[in-house]
């Protein structure tokens, strides 16, 4: 049996018996059997059989576990493959279905991964700040990673009302990259681009007789946003001539006598 080590036959199994020569040397004269010569043979056949069923044993093993893994990459391969041909002919679907959108086919052919959440994105009906709109929704998307063209189809979903008409209308096949999009988008609806004031405008911001102080420093920091570089000393001194009279008012004044 495989792994019992072998035991080695002695002269006495093959029948095999030593003696001395007659000139009294320690030289023994080994006289083999007819049977014991047929032993030796059979030991060694058996040993050469041992051995070579090892062998062949162990190639045949290694041979089957090539094969195996052989036919395991094959499989994937040709699983992947089976994949590819499926996602193309989906593209391929995909852009036959929308063959009149505005986007061009790198942009169709994206996928949108559908765990995404359309629900976090700002909605644009364009009435208001197109940049206003962009930033927000950059603000968002640095949040995910995603790729200039997936956010250029995320983009065109916060688009409602005369925005989705705009982009619906635009020629087809014509837009090619998210930066082209917004460029587009907020060329068109400019108009509605926010102008900046200048300070002079916060000196027609008054105090009312019956409005609290804290109600005024609100709608006035609230006008403040609407301005471009206000400096703070600035403000402070369009904020202490626009107080009604009280104080408040007093105090800003002295405190700025002591400057």
């Amino acid at each position: 049996m495989e792994g019992t080590p072998r035991r080695e036959p002695t002269h006495d199994d093959l029948g095999v018996q030593g003696e001395h020569t007659p000139t009294g040397r320690d030289e023994d004269v080994v006289h083999i059997s007819k049977e014991g010569l047929q032993r030796i043979i059979d030991a060694a056949s058996r040993n050469a059989i041992v051995e070579y069923k090892r062998r062949t044993l162990t190639s045949a093993a290694q041979e089957s576990i090539r094969r195996q893994l052989f036919k395991e990459k094959e499989a994937i391969q040709i699983q992947r493959l089976g994949q590819q041909i499926d996602e193309s002919k989906r593209r391929g679907e995909m852009v036959a279905q929308n063959r009149n959108s505005p986007f061009a086919n790198k942009i169709l052919t994206q996928v949108v991964d559908a765990s995404f959440s359309l629900s976090d994105l700002p909605k644009y009906d364009g009435t208001k700040d197109p940049q206003e709109h962009v930033s927000t929704f950059e603000l968002v998307m640095n949040l995910y990673g995603q790729t200039d063209s997936i956010n250029a189809k995320l983009f065109v979903t916060t688009l409602t009302g005369k925005a989705h008409e705009w982009f619906t209308n635009l020629p087809n096949g014509t837009v090619e990259l998210y930066n082209q999009l917004i460029q587009k988008f907020t060329f068109h609806f400019a108009s509605k681009k926010k102008e900046r004031r200048s300070a002079t405008y916060l000196f027609t911001i008054r105090q009312q007789e019956d409005e609290s102080l804290k109600s005024f420093i609100g709608r006035f920091n609230n006008e403040t946003l609407e301005v471009h570089d206000l400096r703070i000393d600035k403000m402070v001194s369009i904020i202490r001539h626009r107080l009604k009279r009280g104080p408040f008012a007093s105090a800003l004044v002295r405190d700025r006598q002591k400057m």
